[in-house]
């Protein structure tokens, strides 16, 4: 539910019945209430004059003129202070009259009052009422009664400006802590992103950005665990790049550096998504086939050979390929197939141009 939701009286829980409850802990009863009504007549004259005095004393201190900051605001400061001051001596202390004293604590809040300037405030405003509720150079038998009554209801109106203030401070921990909660999560995710981008730069060749070594034979090893399970076939393509080398010693790494990552973009177009492609070494590359026989590796083998002469060719570089093929039952462990692959790899070599050879 939003605060707006909610009257200040309804965020704090204050009910009709904890309003008694209050009053009856500050001693404020049907007495006090008669007492304190008693006193409007001899408050309403002065009040004036006591907002007067009460303002001169406020904007000596330096921290409240500044707050104040015009004219305008502390003409309509005075007028406000001046109804505060009468409805103290209503008599009429339930939740309407509690209402208004949260929002004058929630006011002072909002502009940045500070409590020890309040309570200095509060502190001159009941020096004052206590002048004019018994004058110097006059008797009063009853005099110390009124101060005191007078005294309880300030302290009740202090304890429920406070508690907006306790309020607001509770808010704003509550707002820090969802905030900095917010900054941990949105960190944690940041820092898993970057550790997921690091550990996916740390499995790819910087180049073609394909898998690299070690990552090929831990992705080796999880398919030949799942081809024995599933009882299926997997293959291996092996290849390398034949005259590479001259081309790389002739026009120097840039134009090498070329043919390779050309050679990813021709793997990357002929493979599957299931299948899993890496950069061997230097001019070497491989690609796992799960669930494929070797007729099927064949065909990618010869789609490899075709594309690359459409992207990559007309430079004197042909691929010799490898292909090692393996049913369950045969499947030891993915180094026998790796080596299997590249003995077929090295028969290709011995032929010229293109070649694909089965292990």
């Amino acid at each position: 539910m939003h605060p707006t939701d909610l009257t200040l009286t309804e965020q704090l829980r204050l009910t009709e019945r904890e309003v008694r409850r209050r009053l009856e802990l500050f001693g404020i009863g049907g007495e006090e209430v008669a007492i304190l009504r008693s006193l409007r007549p001899l408050v309403a004259p002065v009040a004036e004059r006591i907002v007067e005095e009460f303002y001169h004393r406020q904007l000596a201190v330096e921290e409240i003129a500044t707050l104040i900051g015009d004219a305008d605001t502390l003409a309509r400061l005075k007028k406000h202070q001046c109804r505060y001051i009468l409805t103290l001596f209503d008599g009429d202390y339930g939740m309407e009259y509690v209402h208004s004293r949260l929002r004058i604590g929630l006011v002072h809040k909002r502009i940045g009052v500070p409590p020890k300037l309040y309570l200095s405030s509060f502190r001159n405003l009941a020096g004052l009422l206590r002048q004019h509720l018994r004058p110097p150079d006059q008797q009063c038998g009853s005099c110390l009664t009124r101060l005191e009554v007078v005294e309880k209801i300030m302290l009740f109106d202090l304890a429920l400006v406070f508690d907006t203030y306790i309020h607001s401070l509770m808010d704003e921990v509550e707002r820090g802590r969802r905030e900095l909660r917010d900054y941990a999560d949105s960190l944690e995710e940041t820092v898993a992103a970057r550790t997921r981008e690091l550990a996916e730069q740390a499995s790819r060749d910087g180049l073609t950005q394909l898998l690299n070594q070690r990552s090929f034979y831990e992705e080796l090893r999880r398919e030949v665990a799942r081809t024995q399970r599933t009882e299926e076939t997997l293959s291996l393509i092996y290849f390398d790049l034949d005259g590479f080398k001259a081309i790389n010693d002739a026009f120097g790494h840039q134009q090498g550096d070329e043919i390779l990552m050309g050679t990813a973009r021709v793997i990357r177009r002929v493979v599957r998504a299931e299948d899993i492609a890496a950069r061997y070494g230097g001019d070497e590359f491989c690609i796992i086939l799960p669930h494929s026989s070797a007729e099927a590796a064949r065909e990618v083998a010869h789609r490899l050979i075709e594309t690359f002469d459409q992207e990559v060719g007309d430079n004197g570089v042909t691929l010799s390929i490898g292909i090692a093929t393996a049913a369950s039952a045969e499947l030891t462990d993915g180094a026998h197939l790796v080596k299997q692959a590249d003995a077929a790899m090295y028969a290709s070599k011995k032929i010229a141009g293109h070649a694909v050879t089965l292990a």
